[in-house]
């Protein structure tokens, strides 16, 4: 056989097809061929996430009025922008909601109102959805925005420095390139249900003194509306009560680190989740903890008190409604004004004191440290309510079926002699045991999602407890029989006490479907050796992989691992590509707005 018909056999195209596309190739710059990659990769692949996500996002231009972006990291500012969205179609006001991530940002040029609720991560940076439009926004490609009214609701949590950064800083931006607010720009706390009520209803009446837009009919039918806003039985608000099956220590007794397996029974309660969502638990403060907090403040634990509408014990209220294990800024300041204690009153005028003091020091420890005889009422005023916590889920329904598993580290610090437990990891990994129940709902991730095509290859990296959701990405690739190779990249600081789920990724190795897995073991050897390390390692190879389409996967530690690996990313790009720095983040940039470069870091 002669050889341009082997090529025939091996590319899917005419030869007129072909021509034309080593014709562009030739034109194109190494960018150039970067976005073409990424942009026929997408074509193959891309699918609408729900039809609620496709009846939003084909709005025609011409019906668009007001564009409201969900920039979400843990689930409510979605939450939100739908309430929002509701709430605009129910006052006749023309609207569409699209995730950040699906934003085309170039266009924002030609929007007349733009409304974004965004949330926090890491150190102040955007969430993960969001990371390609801030880059856009914040660069020389910018445009001006001199015809845009827009509104920013900034979600985060006081207990960090940069609280709200980046509302703050799209906030500034904007005004930069020439756009008009709306309403000033509203930081909310994790308790944001008044704030967000008000600030909606003021942002109403704002649009409509505008006068930018005129009243019109509800954009969509009943039904479509119905398909738009479509909620899952179990929510943050409405929980499943499940049951635990298994509750395991997974590292070694020598392991500095305490991780759990936990399987938990979902067989009668019609939950479905797909790899690359987390679950959301609503834990309970420990007893010995509560009783101690209570003894100090000289409150009884059958004092009553009301939250809300509901009356009941200080006991419960706090067992159940706050959080207790984190300190906050607004925590000392109100806790020194009731008590007038001068050590913490001094503490409180510089920030800079007050930050270490509350980075170094629990609640309980101040209490302990401070003690002082207040109401139930007053302690309750300055708590902060308690929330869920989510956790990346570590199996794959397909597999696993009627349960779901994870993977939880135990937050555990030594501070003045004494261990303290994070909430939600010390009730898991300590207080649960096998037929136990929990309180769960599902968080979907659209946003961390296995490749379509099971062909396409994926290079999975992680440490630590963010191996998690790249066992439930295996299990699934194992049950539909993916082609597509895969490859490990996993972190942690000891071989022998700390390599998670050791037995089944060997399984897996043996039986073909892992096709690489490269550890890096920090505590092994004298010389530390990470994640990002190993990946710079097998550069060439990896940019082989990304050559030939492979979809990269990132999960763990925002503020550390995941900017590691991002900054070891870049060099093999350049260095494999030729590209200078700046060429090389707007390739990876590209890799992310493709969906081929996903990450869910915390």
């Amino acid at each position: 056989m002669k050889n341009h018909n082997m090529l025939d056999l091996l590319v899917p195209l005419s030869t007129e097809q072909l021509n034309c596309l080593k014709k562009l190739e030739s034109t194109c710059s190494n960018i150039q061929c970067a976005w073409l990659s990424g942009y026929f990769w997408k074509a193959a692949n891309h699918t609408s996430n729900s039809v609620s996500h496709k009846i939003i996002n084909e709005l025609n231009d011409k019906d668009q009025v007001i564009t409201i972006i969900s920039a979400s990291q843990t689930g409510n500012g979605k939450l939100l922008s739908k309430r929002l969205y509701e709430y605009f179609n129910k006052n006749n006001k023309k609207s569409r909601l699209i995730d950040a991530l699906d934003y085309k940002f170039k266009k924002i040029k030609d929007e007349k109102i733009l409304i974004l609720i965004i949330s926090t991560q890491g150190e102040g940076e955007p969430p993960e959805e969001a990371l390609s439009l801030y880059k856009f926004i914040m660069s020389k490609k910018a445009p001006k925005l001199d015809n845009l009214y827009y509104s920013i609701f900034g979600l985060g949590d006081t207990s960090y420095n940069l609280f709200c950064q980046a509302g703050k800083d799209f906030d500034k931006r904007f005004k930069e390139l020439g756009a008009s607010s709306l309403l000033d720009r509203l930081d909310a706390d994790i308790e944001y249900e008044d704030m967000y009520n008000q600030w909606s209803k003021e942002l109403l009446i704002s649009i409509n003194n505008k006068n930018i837009i005129s009243n019109s009919s509800s954009l969509f039918s009943d039904k479509e509306d119905k398909s738009i806003i479509s909620n899952p039985i179990y929510t943050k608000k409405n929980p499943a009560i499940a049951t635990i099956l298994t509750n395991q220590k997974i590292t070694g007794r020598a392991s500095k680190k305490d991780v759990h397996h936990i399987e938990i029974d979902i067989a009668n309660l019609n939950i479905n989740y797909t790899p690359g969502d987390a679950i959301g638990v609503w834990y309970k403060n420990d007893i010995h903890l509560v009783k101690k907090i209570l003894e100090l403040l000289s409150i009884k634990t059958s004092d009553i008190v009301k939250i809300n509408t509901d009356t009941m014990t200080i006991f419960d209220a706090l067992r159940n409604h706050f959080e207790l294990t984190n300190n906050t800024k607004p925590i000392v300041r109100n806790y020194a004004n009731f008590t007038k204690n001068k050590i913490l009153k001094n503490i409180i005028c510089s920030d800079v004191n007050l930050q270490n003091y509350v980075s170094e020091t629990p609640l309980i420890n101040m209490i302990n440290n401070h003690p002082s005889k207040i109401s139930a009422e007053q302690l309750i005023s300055f708590l902060r309510p308690l929330t869920p916590r989510l956790y990346s889920i570590s199996s794959s329904q397909a597999e696993i079926d009627n349960e779901i598993h994870i993977t939880v580290g135990v937050v555990k610090k030594l501070i003045s002699g004494c261990f303290h437990l994070g909430g939600a990891s010390g009730y898991l990994s300590q207080l649960l045991k096998p037929d136990d129940v929990v309180r769960i709902f599902v968080e979907t991730n659209n946003n961390f999602r296995l490749p379509l095509n099971k062909d396409t290859s994926i290079i999975m990296i992680g440490s630590g407890t963010g191996i998690a959701p790249f066992r439930s990405f295996i299990q699934q690739r194992d049950n539909d029989g993916s082609k597509g190779k895969n490859w490990i990249f996993f972190g942690n600081p000891s071989f022998t006490e700390d390599f998670l789920y050791q037995v089944e990724w060997q399984q897996y190795i043996k039986k073909g479907l892992l096709t690489k897995m490269n550890l890096a073991w920090s505590q092994d050897q004298e010389h530390k050796i990470y994640v990002q390390d190993k990946i710079r390692e097998n550069g060439k190879e990896i940019w082989s992989w990304i050559q030939d389409g492979a979809q990269i996967y990132v999960c763990g530690n925002a503020s550390k691992m995941a900017k590691d690996v991002e900054k070891a990313l870049l060099d093999i790009i350049s260095e494999n590509s030729g590209m200078n720095f700046e060429d090389s983040d707007e390739y990876l940039n590209n890799l992310r707005m493709n969906q081929r470069y996903q990450r869910d870091v915390y």
